[in-house]
């Protein structure tokens, strides 16, 4: 897990994640407790650090995290373990976003709403950017920028790459246009849509 932000206004939404992923094998708890809580800076580090602890990481920094249907915004944070495969999933338009757990074969529809900055990652990742980003004026794709540079140099858990989406096609109802697209996605992952419908 580490970075995908989004803004859904009036007359806008953007979208912004990272594009790293990491694999961790061996006994990998206090690594990940000290990689997700901003203890761990660089990738030099975090290879060191599980040398150290007697586990190994695999870094790759090509797993697009955000992603365009249309002119609806979508983006996805991942947990998958040998136990368990468990996602976050955020769909965004100008008007209107669902947050969506997807734990299995569920898809469960845990948040929705008209306007709102919604940020999906660790610990760390999601406290820096709410200060960034959570008062003041509504964010644009230069705050957006502005902060994954910065996330990137503060912690191995996210990628220096990111990738970064605007959108302003609106919808007559944009509830009824998330609600669709979701619902492909169901068919298409072979998900129970359950929730906040």
């Amino acid at each position: 897990m580490s970075l995908v932000v989004a803004y859904s206004g009036k007359d806008r939404a953007v979208m912004g994640g990272d594009r790293r992923s990491i694999s961790f094998f061996g006994e990998a708890g206090v690594l990940e407790e000290e990689l997700y809580g901003g203890k761990i800076r660089t990738d030099e580090d975090l290879r060191k650090r599980a040398e150290e602890l007697g586990s190994v990481v695999e870094i790759a920094d090509g797993h697009e995290k955000v992603w365009k249907r249309g002119d609806l915004l979508a983006g996805e944070v991942t947990e998958l373990s040998i136990e368990k495969q468990r996602r976050r999933r955020i769909y965004a338009v100008p008007g209107g976003y669902i947050l969506v757990d997807i734990d299995g074969q569920k898809a469960e529809i845990t948040k929705r709403g008209t306007s709102a900055l919604v940020i999906l990652g660790n610990r760390f990742t999601r406290d820096l950017a709410f200060q960034r980003l959570g008062s003041g004026k509504p964010p644009d794709e230069a705050s957006f920028k502005a902060l994954f540079e910065e996330v990137g140099r503060a912690t191995a858990s996210v990628s220096p790459d990111f990738t970064i989406l605007t959108t302003d096609g609106k919808k007559p109802d944009p509830k009824a246009a998330l609600l669709r697209a979701l619902k492909e996605d169901c068919r298409e992952g072979g998900w129970e849509l359950c929730g906040l419908l």
